[in-house]
């Protein structure tokens, strides 16, 4: 079924969340099983070893041969408090690892004033990620533009923003909110000049940070946008890959930098992608849609370093996976109405239950923004074309380094989006 798009409601499924913590969740209790049991063990040889070492008397042989049942029973019991505080253990620390695991690394922030100076637009910057990102970047000193689909929701973050600059004590007035919609081209191509309206270029000032952070997740019903695509896919790929386009000329020529916010979920589609299907239109499904997304973005991020490189253009491009955030999550187990209620009264106990899985097996905002933060600030060497996790560089499988399928992404999307990619 497919119908166009409208503001929508998505409901998310556990499933996928759990495949991607599984291996950490396994590694953590094995580890933790196995150091328990080790050190369990090695007091009870300890044990052993004492007693043969000092062997009993002869006159306490009948006193320990009298109470020989007692001593059997008392054993028994004892090796069963022994096993059940060895499993306890176990998993309590494999649950507190798992948890260490899926948070990352604790939230990084720009110093103040380390960023003055440069100018950074994130698409989709009233929320979650994309807001965490311009609170934190603009406390560093740099010049942010968020982008947003109305003019409301840009007013709002931009106050949103500064209120969390005068909290910590920083003066920047050089936060942006500008309108721009993913989902419709027309929007899209018209960006780059409200950008060079606004101050945020004024005095000739160019892009050093393009963040492309907006995205969808898991729509359950296939939409089509205005321009006739499927809205996962011109709002995660094809959107960002015009938009960049667009912006390219406008990019600091000294050095920038492009960061793609993509996903691990790129695992989803194992076999590659499947180009006579980019819109759902044999086959849809929403985490389908979704994986198929993020490994585009992977590999939009590198053939633009390999074109970047060939034209001896200071661009480097980077991807990253933020892991699995609470907020988005929430939204999207629960449907937005429920969601919004809850932002809006106090959780009742039912709604307390629905949240605790997702409490335990996601990262909050702040810890889940730190890689595009930590990315966006200049940190990392040699970045160019690499995927990150926890702000550590991460091997990708053969599927995401397939660059003939990069190339022919690359030619499609300027033939679907109608934009041509000049470097």
């Amino acid at each position: 079924k497919t119908r166009r798009y409208s503001p929508h409601r998505t409901h998310f499924t556990v499933r996928a969340l759990i495949k991607e913590t599984m291996r950490h969740c396994c590694l953590s209790l094995l580890t933790a099983s196995f150091l328990s049991v080790v050190g369990s063990s090695t007091a009870f040889l300890v044990d052993v070893s004492s007693s043969r070492s000092n062997p009993p008397r002869v006159d306490h042989v009948d006193a320990q041969m009298a109470t020989a049942d007692e001593a059997i029973d008392g054993s028994t019991s004892t090796r069963r408090g022994w096993i059940k505080k060895v499993v306890g253990g176990a998993v309590a620390t494999g649950i507190v690892a798992n948890k260490i695991a899926i948070e990352g690394p604790e939230p990084f922030v720009p110093p103040s004033g380390s960023l003055e100076g440069k100018v950074v637009i994130i698409t989709g910057g009233n929320t979650g990620l994309g807001l965490e990102s311009a609170k934190r970047l603009a406390f560093g000193g740099a010049t942010v533009v968020m982008t947003t689909r109305s003019t409301t929701k840009g007013s709002m973050a931009v106050k949103d923003v500064k209120d969390y600059l005068s909290k910590n004590s920083v003066f920047n007035d050089n936060v942006f909110a500008l309108p721009l919609d993913l989902c419709d081209m027309a929007s899209v191509r018209a960006f780059p000049d409200l950008l060079k309206q606004s101050p945020a270029l004024a005095g000739g000032k160019t892009i050093d940070v393009l963040m492309n952070n907006a995205g969808v997740m898991a729509i359950p019903d296939r939409q089509l946008t205005k321009d006739g695509f499927e809205r996962t896919f011109q709002t995660n790929h094809l959107g960002h890959f015009a938009l960049t386009a667009l912006l390219a000329p406008l990019l600091n020529p000294a050095g920038s930098r492009v960061v793609n916010v993509s996903s691990m979920a790129h695992l989803i589609a194992g076999d590659g992608l499947d180009f006579s299907n980019l819109n759902g239109e044999k086959d849809y499904g929403p985490w389908k849609s979704y994986g198929y997304s993020k490994l585009e973005n992977i590999l939009f991020t590198k053939e633009l370093q390999r074109r970047s490189d060939e034209a001896g253009m200071k661009i480097t491009t980077v991807a990253l996976h933020p892991g699995a955030v609470r907020t988005d999550l929430q939204r999207n187990i629960i449907g937005e109405e429920k969601y919004a209620t809850m932002n809006d009264s106090k959780p009742g106990p039912l709604d307390m239950a629905l949240l605790l899985p997702a409490v335990y097996f996601t990262k909050a905002v702040d810890r889940g923004a730190t890689s595009q933060i930590w990315l966006a600030a200049g940190q990392g060497n040699d970045v160019g074309g690499k995927f990150y996790i926890n702000c550590k560089e991460t091997a990708l499988g053969k599927t995401a380094m397939d660059m003939d399928q990069a190339k022919k992404l690359w030619s499609l999307s300027e033939k679907m989006s109608g934009v041509q990619f000049n470097l």
